[in-house]
């Protein structure tokens, strides 16, 4: 599903580079559910960024889903995102004026999706997360976990290849956090292939595979 190989990214500053990614080389399967993690400042956001297809290396090589992917002018990457990538982040990103069934459907609106097909994902996505019964409801109107849950079914709404979480349970209490996750390993025993991005240990330990960044290289896996 991922397959990044030699990956660098180097940032200027004045004078000074920084390599964010040093020669990066990392496979995902496809099916699997993997932990990156990392302190600030180690890497992971800009290698969650490279493979959400929100920036390109400066070199190497990435496939997703056994496309290649460097080199695509900023359209392709934008079609990829939204038909291969349901992202999920720790502010949620809902939109507060509109109900979680109308920011549910957004990216299927985006795809061109007939309102009718709309309308049938838009259900199965809200069932999914246990969300069937606040479909009329704002993003203010419920709870953080509620919210990550809306969250998370617009990501699988478009039935996409990939979900890459960013710090999905950062905003959440610990009890909170934990049905989250159990949600995600729901998701992964039924075939989603999903990538979480955390600084928390004991959360990317709750992952099937652990990949550890340290100064913009790969340390270790577990």
């Amino acid at each position: 599903m991922i397959d990044l190989c030699d990956i660098s990214k180097i940032y200027r500053v004045g004078d000074e580079e920084i390599h964010a990614l040093d020669r990066v080389s990392m496979t995902v399967a496809e099916g699997e559910f993997v932990g990156i993690t990392g302190p600030s400042g180690s890497g992971k956001s800009t290698m969650m960024h490279i493979i959400g297809c929100l920036d390109t290396a400066d070199y190497g090589t990435y496939r997703l889903d056994g496309q290649p992917v460097e080199h695509r002018s900023e359209g392709d990457l934008a079609v990829i995102r939204n038909r291969k990538i349901g992202f999920i982040f720790q502010s949620f990103n809902l939109i507060s004026r509109m109900t979680l069934e109308e920011n549910v459907e957004l990216p299927l609106i985006y795809q061109g999706v007939s309102p009718h097909v709309r309308r049938e994902r838009v259900g199965a996505a809200l069932e999914r997360v246990g969300l069937s019964n606040r479909r009329k409801h704002t993003p203010n109107s419920i709870s953080g976990g509620q919210q990550q849950r809306a969250a998370i079914a617009r990501a699988l709404v478009t039935e996409p290849a990939l979900i890459l979480a960013d710090e999905p349970t950062g905003n959440l209490d610990s009890k909170t956090g934990e049905s989250i996750l159990e949600l995600f390993r729901e998701l992964n025993a039924s075939g989603k292939t999903i990538v979480l991005i955390t600084h928390d240990n004991h959360i990317a330990g709750e992952t099937g595979r652990t990949i550890r960044i340290m100064d913009g290289r790969i340390e270790g896996t577990g």
